[in-house]
């Protein structure tokens, strides 16, 4: 049962309304832009059904942002909303420029991005001696993740066992209601590779693209990702803190291009580090999923470190993303920029998603980085970041 706010007037609440209709209206226009709506659908009116243009959508939020003033998160949420509109209108905005109008990033100066390559040598050094032989080190890490790709017979009770362990860890640390749950389905064609959809009560449903092949690493980043203390966790207990509590109906719906999006995807890809610190990681990774997918757990040590190095490299990413992007970097070498920096052999769906999805990868590249500064893997940092509405400006405040 969703509560209303007792505490709002009656002219506050008709804005917030306003603010959800908006935020599925632009999702209905383009179902990139919106990540989930679990309020109830009288509420919408005929958005669904008739949903106004993107450039009303546009004005609308502007006009609705003037209104909420007094409340700076909802007002740069409304911004994250009608810039997203306007873009999808035809507007040509700067990577930098997106990113400080849907996530309040600034970019501009490079502060947030790894522009200096230098303390990256180490990482190379290390990948070279463990990837020992000729040939490119991209072409040789991904021969060596391929060694590690999982049979796609064995993936269900790879990932199953996985999500169980996630879901372990956190219960463990966080109060999570004895009810809630997910449902995992396995689907194709997607420019994803796991997608965690809220429907409220709860309960959330996990997409994992069958397509793409999926090592044992990725399994358990997806699992704690997507599930717990990921998207699916966080989502719960904001559900509790704000909407069941009465705080604010506003968190019925989250936008994909918005400050809110920054939290939950930078609390999401820290989570496996929140779960499995250290050496925790190896040990489950090495006794419960090599056995499950075929594995020899005598590799477990050395396909750990490999990835871990490999994780130092995240930094790259957002920077190849901003040239691309820009025009600065045309698809080919934009690519050789991957394959040589990123160690990226294969980098044809990671360019394909930066075209659809463009400054979101700030969200977990950057927003990651943010969390990790704050939450230093303990979880009661974790919960507090999870359960703070102004979240977004705590993590980017200097």
């Amino acid at each position: 049962m969703i509560l209303l706010i007792l505490s709002c007037t009656p002219a506050r609440e008709r804005d917030v309304r306003e603010y959800l209709r908006l935020a599925v209206a632009l999702g209905e226009r383009d179902p990139d832009s919106i990540d989930f709506y679990y309020g109830p659908p009288n509420w919408l009116g005929d958005v669904r059904a008739k949903p106004p243009t993107f450039a009303s959508i546009r004005d609308s939020a502007r006009a609705l942002e003037k209104r909420f003033q007094d409340s700076p998160r909802l007002a740069r949420q409304l911004q994250a909303v009608a810039t997203r509109a306007d873009v999808l209108s035809g507007a040509k905005l700067t990577f930098e420029q997106e990113a400080l109008a849907y996530y309040g990033l600034e970019i501009s100066h490079g502060a947030l991005l790894c522009t200096n390559f230098d303390p990256l040598r180490p990482v190379y050094s290390k990948l070279a001696q463990l990837l020992p032989g000729k040939g490119p080190l991209a072409e040789r890490y991904a021969a060596f993740e391929e060694r590690f790709m999982i049979p796609r017979d064995r993936v269900p009770a790879v990932f199953s066992r996985a999500l169980k362990g996630c879901r372990e860890q956190t219960r463990a640390h966080l109060k999570l209601p004895e009810d809630e749950g997910v449902t995992v389905e396995y689907v194709h064609d997607r420019p994803w590779s796991g997608f965690s959809h809220y429907h409220g009560k709860y309960h959330s449903l996990i997409e994992i693209n069958a397509d793409l092949g999926l090592t044992i690493d990725r399994v358990l980043q997806l699992a704690c990702h997507e599930g717990y203390p990921g998207h699916h966790a966080v989502n719960v207990l904001q559900d509790i803190q704000f909407v069941q509590a009465g705080q604010s109906s506003d968190w019925l719906v989250q936008p994909t291009f918005s400050p809110q999006s920054l939290v939950s995807e930078g609390l999401a890809t820290y989570a496996v580090q929140v779960a499995f610190p250290g050496e925790e990681r190896t040990r489950f990774e090495r006794d419960e999923l090599f056995p499950l997918a075929g594995f020899d757990p005598s590799q477990a040590e050395l396909y750990s470190e490999v990835e871990r190095a490999i994780d130092q490299l995240d930094g790259i990413l957002p920077v190849i993303a901003r040239d691309f992007l820009d025009d600065k970097l045309e698809w080919a070498r934009a690519a050789v920029a991957l394959e040589d920096q990123a160690l990226m052999a294969h980098s044809e769906e990671t360019l394909k998603y930066l075209n659809e999805f463009r400054t979101y990868v700030l969200t977990y590249t950057v927003g990651k980085d943010l969390i990790a500064k704050r939450v230093k893997g303990d979880w009661k940092a974790y919960e507090e970041l999870v359960l703070n509405p102004d979240a977004a400006s705590v993590i980017i405040s200097k």
